[in-house]
């Protein structure tokens, strides 16, 4: 049986995350989660002792849009790639997403013949994607903790060059959620390695994990397979840094979204979990 793998990002609700790999268990699927490096592992253990799921080993102690919540994904991407399973395809997603399908229909649509070298990555406009600029063109320091870091890096921002994108590329950002190929996920890996000037650039920029995957392969011979979708729904109509966290009253927006994953979701709002769980698909009941 070919399978498919997730790598799931968590830094908490140990409870939450053994809900989602629950939802994913499946005799082709395998999870491979990373947990922040600031949580004790002790508290996570019965998730992570479920059949089929395995600890990322190098662990992050991760940074809100910085560099490190970058390299936890870099981990997990060379621990799937690092087992030596030929998977069909692999998933990010954070411990704080949801399936909105079974997974045996998720299993099912990544397997399609039809869906074969598909990558389905999210690259907004350029339009979408000028407001946002300052996020590459400014310094930031998120990943470090001074006093003044903020004008510090105004000041840099000021008196050095402008920051050029490196290797002379084109900046592509999107959604840092996605599902591509394990040879696509073995490209961005020995791309970034081979290309260290990537990382020196992302390592002072805000929200790097929106923009490293996208520029690599927007870049690159993958460029015609992206789909432009992620095969996620996620609701930023409210305008804030985080997207909205659903609950029971967003059921219907979610189901008929056509997607197969959603984030976020947050164990307050536990009902919009259940009332997914309990809906029956035609062909795949739960």
């Amino acid at each position: 049986m070919k399978k498919i793998a997730f790598i799931i990002l968590a830094h908490k609700h140990p409870v939450q995350l053994h809900r989602l790999l629950q939802r994913l268990a499946h005799p082709g699927i395998d999870c491979y989660v990373h947990v922040d490096a600031k949580c004790d592992l002790a508290a996570w253990q019965q998730a992570l002792a479920l059949p089929q799921v395995y600890t990322v080993q190098q662990r992050v102690k991760v940074t809100w849009a910085g560099w490190s919540i970058l390299q936890a994904t870099l981990n997990g991407m060379q621990a799937v790639l690092d087992s030596g399973e030929d998977y069909a395809y692999v998933t990010l997603l954070s411990a704080q997403d949801y399936l909105l399908k079974p997974a045996a229909f998720i299993y099912d649509y990544l397997c399609a013949r039809e869906n074969s070298g598909r990558q389905f990555l999210n690259v907004i406009s350029d339009a979408a994607l000028a407001p946002m600029m300052s996020k590459m063109n400014h310094y930031h320091f998120v990943e470090y903790n001074f006093p003044g870091k903020y004008k510090f890096g105004n000041l840099l921002t000021a008196v050095m060059p402008k920051r050029r994108p490196p290797l002379g590329y084109k900046l592509y950002c999107g959604s840092a959620w996605w599902t591509l190929t394990p040879d696509c996920v073995a490209y961005c890996l020995q791309f970034e390695r081979q290309h260290p000037a990537l990382r020196r650039y992302f390592r002072f920029t805000w929200g790097s994990d929106e923009f490293l995957l996208q520029t690599i392969l927007m870049n690159s011979h993958y460029r015609e397979q992206v789909t432009m979708d992620n095969l996620h729904y996620i609701d930023w109509a409210e305008g804030l840094e985080h997207p909205k966290t659903f609950g029971p009253e967003d059921l219907q927006t979610l189901l008929q979204s056509g997607k197969l994953f959603a984030r976020k979701f947050d164990m307050g709002k536990v009902e919009v979990m259940d009332k997914i769980d309990q809906y029956k698909w035609e062909k795949y009941e739960v």
